[in-house]
C-alpha cells in the first residue's frame, strides 16, 4: 500500500496530470482535452454480470466523445481494491467499487479527490446519503450510482402488513429466520446502532469513535443471547431461502440479491417486503437499524501514464455512467435493478411502485440505517464483531463476561491498543 502511494505522489508525470484538471474548471477545457486525441482508450471495470447493461450506455457515450474509446471487462466489484492495488497502472482507468474500500483506496493514493465540477453535480443530482458514501475526510473521490440496504422480506399470506411492524409481533404470529450461529456482521453489527451506539463516531472516521461497551451495548448482547430460546427465532444459515419456501420461517432479513430467490420459494404473489421492524431492547422500543452501502464508479489516474487526455475522458466517463439516464437504466434492467442513488430517478413513479425500490429508498434515510464506515480499520471490525455476537448466541460467553467482552472489542477495532 505504502509502495504505491509513494510511486504516485512522486510521479512527476501524473502530478502534472492532476494539476491539469484541477485547472479544468470549464466543460469547454475538459471537452477540448478529451477530444483533441484521436486514439483515447479508457479501460472500465463494471461489476460481475454487468457488461450488458452498459453496452448502450457506452456506445452512447463514445459517439458524444468522438475519438474515445471505451473497453469494459467484468470484475467482482467487492475485490476492486485488491484488483486495482495489485498494479494501479495496469488497472481500468474507471472501475466499481463498494463504498467501503474508498478509505483504503485513498490512503493508498491509488485515487485522488474528483475535480469541483463533477463533486458539484453529485452534490445537486445524489441523495445525501449516497454523497456520503462518495466522500472520504471530507472530500469526493468517487461517483455514486446506486443505493444498497437490507430490507425485510415476509409471507404475506402469513403475516400482515401490520404484524411486520415489530419484531414482536414478527415471532408471535410467526418464525424470524437469521443466522445468529454464525453472524454476518453486515447483517447484525448494526444492532448496536440500532440502540444509538455509534461506530467510528457520527462520521464513521473516528478510529476512537465506537462506544459499544455501554450499557445499551450489553442489552444488544442480552437480546442476541434471548433469541436461542425465543420459540418465534429459526436459526438458519445457507438454508434461510429453502425453509422459507417450506414454511418454517416466515420473514427474514437480505438485500435485493435474495429477491428472485424469495419470490421463487413461495410465489411471487405471496412475497411482501417492507422496511425493518422496531424491537424491544433492553426495555425499550427502536427502530432496527440496517448498514447502508454505496455503489460507486472511481477513477484510477496511474492507469493512464500521465496522459491527461485519457484521465479527462476517464472522469468523463465515471460521470456519465453514474448519471440518472445511466441510473434508470440500471433500475430498469431486470437483471441489475440497482437502486438509484439520484433524487430525481427516485421520485420517479416507476421506482416509488416497486415494493423492493420503495423498501430501500425508505431504509436508506437516517432512521433506518447509518452508511457502512469507510475507514481502512473497518476490515478489524468485521471479525472481530462477528466473533463476539456469534460467541454470545452459542453460549460461550457468559452474561457477566458482556462488559468485558464489548471493552476488549472496542480496542480491537480502535486506536486504543
Amino acid at each position: 500500500m505504502k509502495t504505491w502511494k509513494k510511486a504516485l505522489l512522486t510521479s512527476a508525470t501524473l502530478g502534472a496530470a492532476a494539476l491539469t484538471l484541477a485547472a479544468c474548471g470549464s466543460d469547454k477545457k475538459d471537452s477540448s482535452s478529451a477530444s483533441s486525441s484521436a486514439k483515447t482508450t479508457v479501460k472500465l471495470w463494471v461489476d460481475t454480470d454487468a457488461k450488458k447493461s452498459y453496452t448502450q450506455t457506452v456506445k452512447d457515450f463514445e459517439k458524444a466523445n468522438k475519438g474515445v474509446k471505451v473497453e469494459i471487462k467484468e470484475l467482482e466489484a467487492a475485490k476492486a481494491q485488491e484488483n486495482v492495488k495489485k498494479d494501479p497502472s495496469k488497472a481500468a482507468d474507471v472501475f466499481a467499487l463498494p463504498h467501503d474500500q474508498l478509505g483504503q483506496l485513498v490512503d493508498a493514493g491509488v485515487i485522488q479527490e474528483i475535480p469541483a465540477k463533477y463533486a458539484d453535480k453529485i452534490a445537486a443530482d445524489d441523495s445525501e446519503n449516497a454523497v456520503s458514501g462518495a466522500q472520504y475526510k471530507g472530500k469526493s473521490y468517487a461517483f455514486p450510482y446506486g443505493i444498497e440496504t437490507q430490507v425485510l422480506y415476509y409471507n404475506k399470506t402469513k403475516l400482515t402488513a401490520d404484524d411486520v411492524k415489530t419484531y414482536e409481533s414478527i415471532t408471535e404470529k410467526g418464525k424470524f429466520g437469521a443466522n445468529l450461529k454464525d453472524v454476518d456482521s453486515y447483517k447484525f453489527g448494526s444492532l448496536f446502532m440500532s440502540v444509538g451506539d455509534k461506530l467510528y463516531g457520527d462520521s464513521g472516521e473516528d478510529l476512537n469513535g465506537t462506544n459499544w461497551n455501554n450499557e445499551a451495548g450489553v442489552n444488544v448482547l442480552k437480546w442476541v443471547a434471548a433469541q436461542k430460546t425465543n420459540p418465534g427465532f429459526v436459526q438458519a444459515g445457507d438454508d434461510l431461502i429453502s425453509k422459507f419456501g417450506e414454511g418454517k420461517i416466515t420473514a427474514f432479513e437480505s438485500g435485493p440479491w435474495d429477491k428472485a430467490k424469495a419470490a421463487e420459494a413461495i410465489g411471487k404473489d405471496k412475497l411482501g417486503i417492507a422496511v425493518y421492524p422496531k424491537m424491544n431492547i433492553g426495555g425499550t422500543e427502536v427502530q432496527q437499524k440496517a448498514f447502508l452501502g454505496v455503489r460507486l464508479y472511481a477513477v484510477n489516474q496511474a492507469a493512464a501514464n500521465g496522459n491527461t487526455a485519457q484521465i479527462a475522458a476517464a472522469y468523463k466517463l465515471a460521470d456519465y455512467i453514474s448519471s440518472a439516464a445511466s441510473q434508470e437504466n440500471q433500475f430498469k434492467d431486470q437483471n441489475r435493478n440497482i437502486i438509484p442513488a439520484n433524487k430525481a430517478i427516485q421520485n420517479k413513479d416507476y421506482v416509488k411502485n416497486d415494493a423492493l425500490a420503495s423498501a430501500v429508498v425508505q431504509m436508506s434515510a437516517p432512521d433506518y440505517s447509518v452508511i457502512m464506515p469507510k475507514i481502512p480499520e473497518m476490515v478489524s471490525f468485521w471479525p472481530a464483531a462477528k466473533a463476539v455476537i456469534s460467541d454470545t448466541y452459542n453460549g460461550k460467553i457468559p452474561a457477566d463476561q458482556y462488559q468485558a467482552k464489548l471493552d476488549q472489542l472496542v480496542k480491537d477495532i480502535s486506536g486504543k491498543k
